[in-house]
């Protein structure tokens, strides 16, 4: 027996996770500082976008770790027909 159940997963992860992480402004002149400059920034940028990763991650794991769980309750209890017999199915 299939019992579906319902949990908006998506509805979990808050907006400021939805959105793209931006590129670092490219440098303003060919200066070895300028081009140092970007490529830290860069680095933040990509660091942001890997935490936003592993963030959707942990709740996408979290959702279907409850689901799951939920899903077990429900299957583990027997149907309303065989409590009302007891237990017995008759």
């Amino acid at each position: 027996m299939t019992i579906p159940v319902a949990l908006d997963c998506a509805a979990r992860i808050p907006p400021q996770l939805r959105g793209d992480v931006a590129p670092a402004a490219p440098p303003a002149d060919n200066s070895v500082g300028e081009w140092v400059a970007f490529g830290d920034a860069q680095t933040g940028r990509l660091e942001t976008a890997n935490d936003r990763k592993a963030t959707l991650l942990w709740i996408l794991e979290a959702c279907e770790a409850e689901e799951r769980a939920a899903a077990a309750r429900l299957t583990a209890r027997p149907p309303w027909w065989r409590r009302l017999a007891g237990g017995t199915g008759r």
